[in-house]
């Protein structure tokens, strides 16, 4: 039992350790970031590029070369694959980072939010922070394949998902609002 709550405590500092650094982290390209009124866009660029990656990451693909060329210039489509693999990683953030700043501004028009949507997203963004860190080593360390394009589809699902979500609240915010200007204009009448 001793044992059981030094580990609990442990994982639940890393945690927090994991959170206070995200946060406090600058934007990775080092630019400022825009304001929510500039780039405010729940369009997944992700999605249209998800096939390709797949068959870059296929290992029967990646087995094909290796037969049909020699080991150097195999060794350097595999590297190029990994390359833009992780490139489709970084835009996956990306969206997931411009998705999770129009959830906070629509949150904030939102006429009901509750705490437990808040949670929701807080830990939302955690799992994709934490699924991204796990799956960006992987393609570091080179091991991509099908393990590795299972995990960068469910991160892709995951940001979809999200902004299919917010595009639901934006709605709802749209249908409440159309609503409301007729409610009173027919009280004064």
């Amino acid at each position: 039992m001793n044992l059981f709550l030094i580990a609990l405590g442990i994982f639940v500092a890393a945690l927090l350790g994991l959170l206070v650094w995200s946060a406090g982290r600058k934007n990775a390209t080092g630019k400022s970031v825009p304001s929510q009124r500039e780039n405010l866009s729940l369009a997944c660029k992700h999605l249209t590029n998800l096939p390709q990656i797949r068959q870059a990451l296929e290992p029967g693909d990646l087995s094909y070369i290796a037969n049909r060329l020699n080991r150097r210039i195999a060794r350097t489509v595999r590297q190029e694959r990994r390359r833009i693999a992780s490139l489709y990683l970084e835009s996956l953030r990306q969206d997931f980072d411009q998705l999770i700043e129009a959830a906070q501004v629509v949150a904030s028009l939102s006429p009901k939010v509750e705490a437990g949507q808040e949670w929701k997203r807080f830990w939302l963004t955690l799992e994709f922070k934490w699924k991204y860190r796990l799956l960006r080593a992987r393609f570091t360390m080179g091991s991509p394949g099908s393990p590795a394009f299972a995990a960068l589809s469910g991160l892709a699902l995951l940001v979809s998902s999200l902004a299919i979500n917010i595009e639901k609240a934006v709605a709802e915010i749209g249908e409440a609002a159309a609503l409301t200007p007729n409610l009173s204009s027919s009280a004064d009448r």
